[in-house]
């Protein structure tokens, strides 16, 4: 049988196709892109992941939560903050990150099924939002756009530029959401994450000495002078009222005065920013907002296409 030379040269092409290595795969930001992409499981296996740890250690759901957002304002979500040092981890506001081990895990066990195809930055997305569920009571969930692939750099001078500090103006971090396309509203609704998870001493030191912040409700200021005396760095709860529960209470302590960080008081002191500060009281609002503020910090400056690599390992780049 007479085979015609454009048969051949498909043929060829499709054998190409099959023997693309995974890391090659051409990624897109979609919902539900690994479905469609050589792993349809990798989301179930990933979350399923999580979900244990949190289990284990309830401390992991805020962690994996700042990760993302450690990750996402520095070089956009490439799981840079993953790479071990010389690299962000050593910028001062990365110091006290953990969950990295959950993120570990969770890439050992899809790497067992699809290999060389899931991101770091992928399972840190998923991680954030996995946490969010668990922790609001499944109150507070969305799909995670995923097609992400890794980064090549990671530097802790960018970090350290890049990432909000508690004692920062609302001026200041305004303007680091800014330079990531994120809005004031988004960034409001984004600080709300400070309803889980705890803070060091140093962290609000500077409003209990030299002077005593004023605007900090008298309980509160008391109570954080007896757990921080000089030289002390023991650590308290974000949102005083419902600190393991994900919901719309941290807003609400704003307003009178039950905010713990600098960052966060500002957020209710500030004329460009009360007012959302009380719009998020309500739940459904609060919600509603950080699930789009959400998303919409998950495609800062992602790559895709082939930019970038699917790493091996989360620590370290590719060889």
């Amino acid at each position: 049988m007479l085979i015609r030379p454009h048969v051949i040269l498909l043929l060829v092409v499709a054998s190409l196709v099959v023997l693309t290595p995974p890391g090659l795969i051409e990624a897109q930001l979609v919902n539900g892109f690994y479905a469609s992409h050589g792993c349809p499981k990798a989301e179930s296996i990933i979350k399923s992941a999580v979900i244990t740890a949190i289990h284990q250690n309830s401390a992991n759901a805020p962690g994996l939560l700042r990760i993302f957002f450690h990750d996402c304002i520095v070089n956009g979500c490439d799981g840079s903050v993953l790479i071990d040092s010389p690299s962000e981890k050593d910028a001062i506001p990365n110091q006290t990150l953990h969950g990295f081990a959950v993120i570990d895990t969770a890439k050992a066990q899809v790497e067992e099924v699809c290999l060389g195809i899931v991101s770091c930055a992928d399972i840190v997305a998923l991680a954030a939002e996995t946490s969010v569920a668990i922790t609001s009571g499944g109150r507070v969930s969305w799909e995670v756009p995923t097609g992400r692939r890794d980064g090549l750099v990671s530097s802790a001078a960018a970090a350290l530029a890049a990432i909000p500090r508690p004692t920062d103006t609302v001026a200041t971090i305004t303007s680091k959401f800014a330079a990531r396309g994120l809005s004031v509203e988004q960034m409001v609704a984004l600080s709300g994450a400070h309803t889980i998870g705890l803070a060091h001493c140093s962290a609000f030191s500077n409003r209990l000495s030299p002077t005593l912040d004023s605007t900090l409700a008298s309980p509160l200021a008391q109570s954080l002078l007896t757990l921080c005396p000089s030289g002390s760095n023991n650590t308290t709860n974000l949102d005083v009222t419902t600190p393991t529960k994900f919901d719309a209470a941290y807003f609400r302590n704003l307003q009178v005065g039950l905010g713990l960080l600098t960052s966060d008081a500002e957020l209710q002191s500030d004329g460009s920013t009360s007012g959302f500060v009380s719009a998020n009281t309500n739940f459904n609002t609060f919600a509603a907002n950080f699930i789009s503020s959400m998303i919409a910090m998950g495609k800062v400056e992602v790559l895709t296409g082939t930019a970038g690599q699917i790493r091996t390992n989360c620590h370290a780049f590719n060889s």
